[in-house]
């Protein structure tokens, strides 16, 4: 029987070792691969984190120094896309005033037909109103198969609203389309529906900035050409130099004397300054003529208040002073014009003005008559106090003189 060396016994133990050696350097190779791996992928993950936020502030400091609505939105959706790196996206903004929602802008490829069914889908103010986070659909939600029938290619959707102090201004729509197979994703992940709805907060709040600086600029414009019309007008006549800021101050004190809002207020101011307006087309003639005016000068006289009510009608911000313009001219018992209403029919702020616009009158020096005493003119409010006037205010405004 064959026995075993020492030397043999050695040789065997070490062959075992280094081999055991060899596998535990496999395995850990193995191992470092494997976390070297992953230490790359988390890299990558935190160098696209970072080229994101970079973006992201990029166009949040672009979208800071716009004053453009136009390039606000622009700048809005094309960051949206990359964000999500999304093929296709549109923005949609809710007009108040008509109650529905507009599309704005389109990017990438959408059909006309896509485009249509996009409006028909969020075209009302329910269309969108009802999220209040990000949402995805694909495939398997039924108005998403229908866009899909008008466009083949596209293959899931974010609708991402657009929401600033709880308050909804409109929604990012955002698309995956692909023609054929590509490594492209074709559905949002968590961090894209995350990081685009932490993106749509801002880009709503600097929108709706936009928009306001916009307007107030617009209203500004508007201020200005008011206050040109206003001097239009009281220049015609030369017994009404400051007609219109005197009933615009005796409408304001009256509307204080009667509790009302701040906004109330302007509303009535903007409406005193103008209720005039349609006096810009009256002849000269006709408004410094001495005698009495025959039935076709009072005509035209009578048309002022329609014709200042459609001159301003375009402009947004003055629609609530529009009935001041049109029916300061209305009588309490329904004798006036242009639409002879009666009572509380006749809008509130209306019936301010139109005290107002009398007191004026009758305590100026006119073409036809020399001014009233204050004495007169307060019986005048007296005697006409339900017949032409509101009752109720003519003794607020007599209580308000009193007191001065």
């Amino acid at each position: 029987m064959a026995t075993r060396s020492p030397d043999n016994i050695l040789l065997d133990t070490s062959t075992a070792d280094v081999f055991t050696y060899i596998e535990n350097l496999k395995n850990n190779n193995l191992t470092l691969l494997k976390v070297n791996s992953e230490v790359m992928e988390k890299n990558h993950a935190l160098e696209r984190k970072l080229s994101e936020a970079a973006f992201i502030n990029k166009v949040y400091a672009s979208l800071i120094e716009r004053s453009n609505l136009k390039q606000t939105i622009n700048s809005i959706l094309k960051g949206a896309i990359r964000i999500t790196r999304s093929e296709a996206g549109c923005i949609f903004l809710y007009n108040r005033k008509k109650d529905c929602m507009e599309l704005m802008l389109t990017k990438g490829h959408l059909s006309g037909t896509a485009k249509e069914h996009l409006c028909r889908m969020y075209g009302s103010a329910e269309g969108l109103v009802l999220y209040d986070s990000t949402v995805q659909m694909n495939n398997t939600d039924a108005s998403f198969k229908q866009l899909q029938a008008v466009d083949s290619s596209l293959r899931s959707m974010l609708a991402v609203p657009l929401i600033t102090e709880h308050i909804f201004i409109g929604a990012i729509i955002l698309l995956h389309r692909h023609a054929g197979e590509d490594e492209h994703p074709i559905y949002y992940s968590k961090t894209d529906c995350d990081t685009v709805n932490s993106f749509a907060q801002v880009a709503a709040l600097i929108l709706n900035n936009t928009r306001l600086k916009i307007e107030y600029g617009r209203k500004e414009v508007y201020l200005e050409t008011i206050t040109a019309l206003v001097s239009a007008i009281d220049a015609k006549d030369a017994y009404t130099r400051n007609h219109s800021r005197n009933v615009a101050r005796l409408s304001v004190a009256l509307g204080k004397e009667l509790k009302l809002t701040n906004e109330e207020l302007k509303n009535i101011k903007y409406g005193a300054l103008l209720h005039d307006v349609g006096k810009i087309g009256v002849p000269e003639s006709v408004l410094n003529k001495k005698d009495s005016l025959n039935a076709r000068e009072f005509d035209m006289i009578k048309a002022h208040p329609l014709i200042g009510s459609k001159i301003l009608a375009p402009i947004d911000f003055l629609e609530e002073a529009l009935d001041i313009v049109r029916y300061h001219h209305e009588r309490f018992d329904g004798t006036g014009y242009p639409e002879r209403l009666r009572g509380e029919n006749i809008p509130f702020e209306a019936r301010i003005v139109c005290i107002a616009d009398a007191w004026d009158a009758m305590t100026s020096d006119r073409a036809y008559r020399k001014a009233l005493t204050v004495k007169e003119a307060l019986q005048q409010l007296q005697e006409g106090a339900g017949t032409q006037f509101d009752p109720w205010m003519v003794k607020k405004f007599l209580a308000m003189k009193t007191k001065n």
